[in-house]
């Protein structure tokens, strides 16, 4: 008799009739000023009020790791884009933590009450764009498709999707740089960077991804995140997240 196989779990996620907004933080571990931020991020990402209103996002920078300690978590890739939003937006300062709002820098984050209004207004917009995600998880392989429509009005041309995994629950114990002696936690750790992906010049787009969870993994851990972007101007045109299927 051969063992029983558990089915692959199914489950999709899409956009809805307004915004989604898209937050990221730029954030380093070899960063002293980062913790409260990552907090903060953690906290607001949690919020059932905040569900489907906008979709968080940590992408670790290593410039900071001549400092003493080697981010893990940082990609090149992400200082890159980093550095391209900031561009443009006219500026050449990068810092962390650096958090931006639809590809804009937004000051005052800490501050809940104006960080709400900011994604309120965002909300209130009709999506430029209608975005579907679904996933297939099998022994630790997710098989992701994005599905989306730029509406007829959107310049087709300058745009680009993107997807990440990204994890949560993940701690580090720093033993060098500023953090030295610290525990870390991090949610929303972007894992995996995928795009920009082509759109059509109908506006039409289809991509399919596989990401492969670490062995060790707890899939309940992990989540995709997917957006479009103009990719001249950095701004975000809808934003969409899918946790683990549930079984």
């Amino acid at each position: 008799m051969s063992p029983a196989v558990a089915p692959a779990a199914t489950c999709q996620a899409q956009s809805g009739s307004g915004q989604t907004a898209l937050v990221e933080l730029y954030t380093s571990e070899g960063c002293s000023s980062c913790p409260p931020a990552d907090r903060w991020l953690a906290q607001r990402a949690a919020e059932p009020t905040l569900a489907g209103k906008a979709v968080f996002l940590a992408l670790h920078v290593g410039y900071w790791d001549g400092l003493g300690w080697r981010d893990r978590f940082a990609q090149p890739g992400f200082s890159v884009r980093q550095h391209a939003l900031t561009a443009a937006q006219g500026s050449k300062a990068v810092f962390t933590p650096q958090v931006m709002i639809d590809g804009r820098t937004e000051w005052d984050w800490a501050s809940n009450s104006a960080f709400d209004r900011r994604i309120a207004g965002i909300n209130a917009r009709p999506a430029p764009a209608a975005l579907t995600l679904s996933l297939v998880a099998d022994a630790g392989i997710w098989r992701i498709q994005l599905r989306g429509q730029l509406q007829a009005h959107l310049p087709a041309a300058r745009a680009g999707a993107f997807l990440a995994l990204y994890r949560n629950g993940l701690t580090s114990q720093v033993t060098a740089g500023e953090n030295a002696a610290r525990q870390l936690r991090h949610e929303r750790v972007v894992l995996e960077w995928v795009g920009p992906l082509s759109v059509g010049p109908d506006g039409r787009f289809t991509h399919d991804y596989r990401f492969q969870l670490p062995a060790d993994a707890e899939a309940r851990d992990f989540g995709v995140a997917a957006f479009v972007q103009d990719q001249t101007d950095g701004q975000i045109w809808q934003a969409l997240a899918l946790a683990a299927c549930a079984g």
